[in-house]
């Protein structure tokens, strides 16, 4: 009896499969019987077009078209349900290049293909315009570079070969060239004229022209200069200002240099102290002031524009404005009057004059005390608290003339 009923379940399990075999062949065959035929046959849209794809089926089934292009992958389901009809949605057919695309059911690819969007020529034109750099230097080696991408209005770069017209315009010259687009853009050098000045560019293709757009042609590098002063007068007052002015600085093309160029006076002194002042040009002439010395000096002063052009040297010599001053020492001689200090011409001399006042104990410097005039006057205290009681060395400077007095008593 057990016999028999394993016998049955043999039976039973085998038919089972034979059944479920037979059902997944037939599966596969009825899939594998599924075709699609492409029924449009243009290959190349213009973009902004519709663009429809068509195929028929050997036998209503509900496929799905993945299509890919730059801009990623999308699936696109049948106009209708169950039809054969798709539409490439817009974002996708407006953009330039090559879409490729599969028709699936369920796993199978039952079509596949590719077809190229070009630009639309039919549309209004547009253009992206870039000029640089935005300025070059005079002399004719040095260029801006003029590029121009023409585009359809769905931002697509024209084909290769359109005609894009530029032009310039640079004082009394006007020059225009053809220049045919690769790689999506047209471009060429614009090289700089042996003048300097504002260069105007501007572009067309077809009937839409370019905003217009400049650079500047900026002087070359300037040539070495002469400098000159000026003064009142050559007194060592430390008071009246010197001068000093370049003369009109210009390139080697005779182009006046840019305002603002930097123009450094170097002032030497007898003592080979170097003193610093400076002026920018302008209309391509510098200007630059100094104090005059406040005693007998001699300067040699040259002008340089850094690492492009230096100037001459000249010479000016400064002679004293006061040849001696008064000294009066009261209240135990912790009072010390300086003055009045007069001028070349018998005036004061003009308030702000430096007094100097170096104070030794013995050979040994303790103290320095600097003052300016007021009224032709210079009052120096040497309070009890600082100074002790006793004989002190004091040496006096003013406008060049140098006091000493030894063995003076505080008390």
């Amino acid at each position: 009896m057990k016999v028999k009923r394993k016998h049955i379940f043999l039976v039973l399990v085998t038919s089972l499969f034979c059944v479920i075999s037979i059902a997944f062949t037939t599966s596969v065959k009825e899939t594998k019987r599924i075709s699609a035929t492409l029924l449009t046959d243009q290959r190349v849209f213009e973009a902004g077009n519709s663009i429809v794809l068509n195929f028929k089926f050997n036998k209503p089934v509900r496929a799905s078209l993945f299509a890919h292009s730059s801009f990623g992958s999308t699936i696109i389901e049948p106009d209708k349900i169950g039809g054969s009809q798709f539409t490439i949605p817009e974002f996708i057919a407006n953009k330039k290049g090559v879409l490729s695309y599969k028709l699936v059911y369920q796993s199978d690819i039952l079509f596949q293909g590719k077809i190229h969007i070009r630009s639309n020529a039919a549309t209004k034109v547009n253009l992206e315009t870039y000029i640089g750099p935005p300025s070059i230097l005079a002399g004719g080696w040095d260029y801006t570079m003029q590029v121009v991408i023409p585009t359809d209005s769905y931002d697509n770069t024209l084909p290769d070969s359109t005609d894009v017209l530029i032009k310039h315009q640079f004082l009394d010259i006007e020059k225009e060239r053809v220049l045919h687009s690769k790689d999506m853009i047209g471009w060429a050098r614009i090289f700089s004229y042996t003048e300097s000045g504002r260069m105007a560019l501007s572009s067309k293709v077809k009937e839409t022209v370019s905003k217009e757009t400049s650079i500047e042609v900026f002087p070359w590098l300037p040539e070495d200069f002469t400098i000159n002063s000026h003064r009142k007068h050559e007194y060592a007052d430390g008071n009246q200002v010197t001068e000093f002015t370049t003369s009109v600085l210009k390139d080697k093309y005779d182009n006046v240099v840019s305002n603002g160029t930097l123009v450094e006076f170097v002032i030497k002194d007898t003592k080979g102290v170097l003193l610093h002042t400076q002026g920018s040009t302008i209309n391509g002439q510098a200007i630059a002031k100094i104090l005059h010395p406040d005693h007998k000096e001699t300067w040699q002063i040259s002008a340089y524009v850094h690492g492009m052009a230096e100037s001459n040297t000249i010479t000016l010599d400064y002679t004293p404005v006061i040849n001696d001053f008064e000294v009066v020492f009261n209240q135990d001689n912790r009072k010390i009057k300086i003055g009045p200090l007069i001028s070349f011409m018998g005036q004061l001399i003009p308030d702000g004059a430096i007094v100097k006042m170096d104070i030794f104990k013995g050979n040994k410097k303790i103290d320095t005390k600097v003052k300016t005039s007021s009224e032709g006057i210079v009052r120096f205290i040497l309070q009890e608290g600082f100074y002790v009681s006793g004989d002190y060395n004091i040496h006096i400077n003013a406008l060049g003339v140098h006091k000493e007095y030894k063995n003076i008593t505080l008390k």
